[in-house]
């Protein structure tokens, strides 16, 4: 039974995206897997986004902010300060916006609306 189980456990944890980021790097990472262009990611600093974010900004055809914060206080601190203007998926530590949905809804998240 137990061996069933972890069988079902991992069978279940290796579909998908995963629920949580954490770097900007790793989501940077998920973010071209699914198709996302960021041949030149650029680091935004902490100073610009909010305290305890962590960002990438990437750019190519259709721009993006990859953004992993050090806890959720920090997320919706950040959430509460920006507009809208970008589609915009998130987790429980990280949101990822873009221009386009189509990679960012690919990466596990729900879509945040402002």
């Amino acid at each position: 039974m137990t061996a069933a189980f972890g069988v079902l456990l991992l069978a279940l944890t290796s579909c998908g995206a995963p629920a949580s980021y954490t770097s900007p790097d790793h989501l940077k990472d998920a973010y071209v897997e699914h198709g996302g262009e960021c041949d030149s990611p650029q680091d935004v600093p902490e100073s610009m986004l909010s305290e305890g974010s962590h960002g990438i900004l990437c750019g190519g055809t259709s721009m993006a902010l990859l953004i992993v914060f050090d806890s959720t206080q920090a997320k919706d601190r950040y959430l509460a300060r920006s507009g809208a203007g970008m589609v915009t998926y998130g987790g429980d530590r990280w949101v990822a916006m873009s221009e386009t949905p189509d990679v960012v809804r690919e990466l596990g998240g729900s879509e945040i609306t402002q």
